[in-house]
């Protein structure tokens, strides 16, 4: 079926009219589709799929899912949290001693995983928990490892309350020995990146914590399913991963968990799923039966995910759909956490209904899944409705039916941007002389502070406020269109320029460098929402941002991702005193604002507010759907989108925790 679907993806990409290729007939595309879908039909589905939430911080630590243990023994030098198991275990036993930090972890495993959480867990409505646990859990630690070990007697009383509160249950080889990362949640994160390496990760001793595992359990049915390990870097060869993952499920089989009843879970991480696949079928032929890739769906990493509108989001969504229709997969983990762009991309609506259109939508999507998907996690900081499912849950978030989306096929502009993000004033065109923000591909939008020009903050405010003008002036109102030479001016009366080093800042005068050619995307006019490119009329060369580096710059010809900046007009202000003063000393008196500055202010969530020259804060003015009117009817069918597996799933949750 994997060579097939294959072979499908070719002919479907021959038909697009982008493609040098020829189209394939309409026939042929057809027969292969119906064969791909009676190949589709022929995987084996679970016949209770899980629908389940994961243990983790209990037998393997992270700060929000072990809270408030991390909290309670910070770093003595820094006072901040650590960042993972083995940095937490390096704190304890400089405080406590050997023998004192080990009591901690007892008194932890005792005490933050119970029988009345599995009882409590099957009330919710849920079939299934993931428990994942590092290796030490099972075989004790390597030498020179912080880690306290061996305690299956704690994987014990999880399968045992499993079993008696009618629970299927994953055991989830979550750490493995030397790491299958160098990241917080195989147990140790280690910086910088290069300090670890794949050839670190024993794969020997991970085959032989499984075949404990499996030995151990294999007489209990209500253990459903074996993971081999959770996001393996993608520094591991394909071919390497591969080759591991076939002798962990031979391992797992010989040790008498049989295919019929347990499932073996393959993580993807930070692999295309299509070209996993492939090289999965051309290495094991077939012969497997009941295993699925594992795929992590989050929505908040990486700056594709940071900037996509709240639109863009449940589109990624509806992606994610087709992809775990194709493939037999389990969504081993996922939340609610949005990426930055959502917050300022929805109007008026409120933070409660966006999580609950987001995770609505998401349970729907799941349900395509072969095996089912686990949310992340049953426990987390009490406040954290995004990662804590209790809260999530109480909060009714998880609850409800799914509300349909307006229909679209790919073509124009998305019908749910207008719904979500409508113009906050009542003329929706871009003209000249209108107050705007640009916002750049990851999410943040183009700030102006004196002669300083970057792309730092998630905010609409005073620093993002743009003027598009003619050159030379001009009389009467009129918008600006594709092909027009403009100048951008900034809150501070200042001009967007173009430095002899590409650079852009923003100076006082006006000169041929603070010309650029607008083109528009799929419009001749400007609106509200829409995507330009910038062209420096002096080298030729496109503005583009960078997440790596504080500015903006004009480098490359091309018009691409890292060059778009979408265009959203500002709602409107309240004015103050200094706005009926001339125009220099306006600019003078923002200039001598300082801006706030956060500890990690690139790291910022969400800013749904706009902030006033008086400092005060508001709601965006303008209207937005509820929870019930985003179903419309439309002319053309639902597109499908693209496969997110090695997007949506490509950061680890190490991230989340600075975020």
């Amino acid at each position: 079926w994997l060579k097939l679907l294959a072979l499908l993806k070719c002919k479907i990409s021959a038909s697009n009219p982008q493609s040098r290729d020829t189209a394939a007939p309409a026939d042929s595309s057809s027969r292969l589709a119906q064969a791909a879908m009676s190949a589709k039909s022929k995987m084996q589905r679970m016949a209770d799929p899980w629908q389940g939430v994961s243990l983790g911080g209990w037998l393997l630590l992270e700060p929000g899912p072990s809270s408030p243990l991390f909290g309670e023994h910070p770093d003595p030098e820094t006072q901040d949290e650590t960042r993972c198991e083995w940095d937490l275990m390096q704190v304890l036993r400089r405080k406590l001693g050997v023998q004192g930090a080990a009591e901690v972890i007892q008194r932890h495993r005792e005490r933050h995983i119970t029988k009345s959480d599995f009882q409590r867990i099957r009330e919710c409505g849920l079939n299934a928990v993931r428990l994942p646990f590092g290796y030490w859990v099972v075989m004790g630690p390597n030498e020179g490892e912080p880690y306290v070990g061996p305690g299956l007697e704690f994987v014990d009383r999880a399968v045992a309350w499993a079993e008696e509160c009618g629970l299927q249950i994953v055991l989830d080889l979550h750490g493995c020995p030397g790491g299958e990362s160098g990241e917080a949640p195989c147990g140790r994160r280690q910086r910088p990146p290069d300090m670890w390496q794949w050839q670190q990760w024993n794969m020997e001793q991970s085959l032989k914590a499984l075949e404990l595992v499996a030995t151990r359990y294999r007489s209990r049915k209500c253990v459903t399913g074996i993971a081999v390990c959770n996001e393996p870097s993608n520094q591991v060869p394909l071919t390497r991963l591969c080759q591991y993952y076939d002798r962990a499920i031979n391992t797992i089989r010989r040790a008498g968990m049989p295919a019929s009843r347990v499932a073996a879970v393959l993580p993807l991480f930070q692999r295309p799923e299509d070209k996993f696949a492939r090289k999965w079928q051309a290495l094991t032929g077939g012969k497997h039966k009941n295993f699925c890739f594992d795929v992590h769906c989050y929505h908040c990493f990486e700056n594709e995910f940071n900037g996509k509108t709240a639109a863009q989001q449940l589109r990624a969504v509806e992606a994610n759909a087709e992809m775990l229709r194709t493939y037999p997969m389990v969504v081993g983990e996922w939340s609610l956490a949005l990426g930055q762009a959502t917050w300022n991309t929805c109007g008026e609506m409120q933070e409660a209904e966006i999580y609950k259109i987001f995770g609505l939508k998401q349970l729907e999507a799941f349900k395509e899944a072969t095996h089912g998907h686990f949310f992340w996690n049953w426990t987390e900081r009490p406040d954290n409705t995004e990662w804590n499912y209790q809260v999530a849950l109480e909060r009714g978030f998880l609850t409800g039916p799914s509300p349909a989306l307006p229909l679209w096929d790919g073509k124009g502009e998305d019908p749910l941007e207008g719904r979500f993000n409508p113009s906050p004033v009542a003329e929706p065109g871009v003209f000249y002389g209108d107050k705007v923000c640009l916002r750049v591909f990851y999410g943040r939008y183009v700030d102006v502070f004196g002669s300083a020009v970057n792309a730092q903050w998630a905010d609409k405010g005073t620093w993002q406020y743009l003027r598009f003008c003619p050159v030379g002036g001009g009389k009467g109102r009129r918008q600006v269109c594709n092909g027009d030479v403009a100048l951008l001016r900034a809150h501070n009366g200042r001009y967007l320029s173009v430095g002899s080093d590409g650079v852009i800042s923003a100076t006082k005068v006006a000169s041929a460098s603070s010309r650029f050619t607008v083109h528009v995307e799929h419009s001749k006019a400007l609106m509200h929402r829409g995507i330009v490119y910038l062209r420096s009329k002096t080298s030729g060369l496109v503005v583009d941002a960078d997440d790596e580096a504080e500015g903006l710059f004009t480098r490359y010809e091309d018009f691409g991702g890292w060059q778009q900046l979408a265009v959203e007009k500002a709602a409107p202000m309240v004015r103050r005193d200094v706005e009926t003063t001339s125009t220099s000393a306006k600019a003078s008196a923002v200039e001598k604002e300082v801006p706030p500055t956060p500890p990690t202010p690139k790291n910022r969530r969400r800013a749904p507010l706009l902030e006033t020259p008086a400092g005060k804060r508001i709601k965006l003015m303008s209207k937005s759907p509820s929870l019930a009117s985003l179903s419309t009817k439309a002319p053309s069918r639902m597109s499908s989108g693209l496969s997110l597996a090695s997007s949506s799933c490509s950061s680890n949750r190490s991230e989340r925790r600075a975020a």
